[in-house]
């Protein structure tokens, strides 16, 4: 073991032969004052209530393009905005985390007031869309981002030995948590959907759940604190990968980075701009079911049930499924997680829109919650690939760069998938739910066929590759310790 920086009692630091910097001795209890899991269940909250504002978009669309006679393609486009807005605020909140303008903390509580108070109660008292844009795209979407960014890249941080099960459970309340919102959305209606709520029904179920949504992410994001630079748990030797087995299945699917890369470092590999596309592609596909599968079972007349039953089972299954992912990809990694639930999720969005079109409306359901269930393999596994092959200390940057591909995914499940349904990029049209599906399916099938070529992990080649390009723009060469 090579001893690097300075060393005290309560912890030293050891280096592996790639360079990669490992501080242990410290207990989480003598950082945090209470176990690591209690910031994981903090975040956990913050991401079941934060998600609010994409995973009921599909239900109270409808009720507000009727409220105030906005049209289809307008609201839709609503979403896409939104989307892009929530990825790329998470760049920013990574990168002033990172420095140590923002810790996450602060970070969390204020994106819940942004998107809790700000944002909901603007769009809340909208009459004129431009009002919804700026409250629910523009504040909305920076708000439930800086959440989102806070919450996701924890993990990593405090279970860098066992993220895998752990990144899904958090991730998944970001759509499991809106299920009690969807089915009150469906309860207050008359009986055909949703749309029939009154404006003042949508105003008050709005401002109510801003004011859980802020109170709740406050709570959840007062517990949540970084772990000093390159922490690792006293109780696996990060020198000794012998000894993974025993003691963390997932880093034996999953080898530890070869060191903490920075963002320029990381970009000068070839995987990310993969990642990237990958994500966007399958955000589209995924977020398509979000969007348009309780409007679609609305617009084939499949009663009160299917619709409901659909859209919060499509919720319900995603959030629930992405513990399991990660628990799935301790064994055969995350990336043959990723390629086969994708594919999967191509079969059933199809069956969907079969049985949807044959007025099936049990059947619509019940391939509608199978698709949510496949849906949510994207979110976690990507979070934890970034960490897996770039390390844990950039995390919050770095997977928000790739994040940030999501806001090309949101426009391809909004208004992307609307102009294809309707041919009109903001007007009003008739749909056509097939095309728009096919759409949907063909961006999942690419996706896999991405994750399975291009998101192979980096060669050490490549690691050194991306340190040289990156090392030259700054003026010096990378500097790496002796192999051997």
């Amino acid at each position: 073991m090579d001893a690097v920086g300075p060393s005290t009692s309560a912890f030293r630091e050891v280096r592996n032969s790639t360079g990669r910097v490992f501080r242990i001795g410290e207990e989480p209890k003598q950082i945090l004052g209470y176990p690591r899991w209690v910031v994981i269940m903090g975040a956990w909250l913050v991401m079941c209530l934060a998600g609010l504002l994409e995973y009921t978009w599909g239900a109270l669309s409808g009720a507000l393009s009727a409220a105030h006679s906005w049209g289809a393609a307008p609201t839709f486009w609503l979403f896409s905005f939104f989307v892009i807005f929530e990825s790329f605020s998470q760049i920013g909140t990574g990168m002033l985390r990172r420095r140590g303008i923002l810790p996450v903390r602060q970070a969390v509580i204020i994106g819940g007031v942004v998107c809790g108070i700000c944002a909901y109660g603007l769009t809340a008292y909208s009459n004129q869309i431009w009002e919804a844009y700026l409250g629910y795209a523009v504040l909305g979407g920076i708000g439930s981002g800086m959440c989102y960014s806070s919450a996701i890249n924890i993990v990593a941080k405090w279970y860098p030995e066992k993220k895998g099960w752990r990144t899904g459970f958090v991730n998944g309340g970001w759509a499991y948590g809106s299920v009690p919102f969807i089915v009150a959305i469906g309860g207050f209606s008359t009986g055909g959907g949703a749309g029939n709520l009154s404006a003042l029904a949508v105003q008050h179920f709005i401002l109510a759940q801003g004011i859980i949504m802020t109170i709740g992410i406050g709570i959840g994001g007062w517990f949540m604190k970084d772990p000093p630079n390159n922490w690792w748990p006293s109780d696996v030797d990060p020198l000794d990968a012998g000894k993974f087995t025993a003691r963390a299945r997932d880093l034996v699917s999953n080898p530890p980075s070869y060191k903490h890369y920075s963002l320029r470092e990381m970009w000068n590999t070839p995987q990310p701009k993969w990642m990237g596309i990958q994500f966007a592609l399958y955000v589209g596909c995924s977020l398509f079911g979000v969007a348009f599968y309780f409007p679609f079972a609305v617009a084939m007349h499949l009663g009160f049930i299917a619709p409901l039953a659909g859209a919060a089972g499509f919720a319900l299954t995603d959030g629930i499924f992405r513990p399991f992912y990660g628990w799935a990809s301790s064994y055969i990694g995350r990336r043959r997680v990723m390629y086969l639930a994708y594919s999967g999720n191509v079969v059933f969005q199809l069956a969907a829109l079969v049985a949807g079109l044959n007025h099936i409306g049990a059947l619509f359901a019940l391939f509608a919650v199978i698709s949510g269930g496949l849906s949510g393999a994207n979110f976690p596994m990507t979070a934890a690939m970034t960490s897996d092959y770039f390390g844990e200390n950039g995390n919050a940057v770095n997977y928000g760069s790739i994040y940030a591909w999501k806001a090309l995914g949101g426009s391809f499940a909004g208004g992307g998938a609307a102009l294809v349904m309707t041919g009109t990029l903001y007007g009003t049209a008739s749909f056509n739910w097939t095309r728009g599906f096919i759409f949907g399916a063909c961006l999942g099938a690419l996706a896999a066929l991405t994750v399975y070529f291009k998101c192979k992990p980096p060669t050490l080649e490549q690691f050194h590759t991306a340190e040289d390009r990156a090392a030259a723009r700054v003026g010096g060469p990378a500097a790496r310790p002796a192999m051997g």
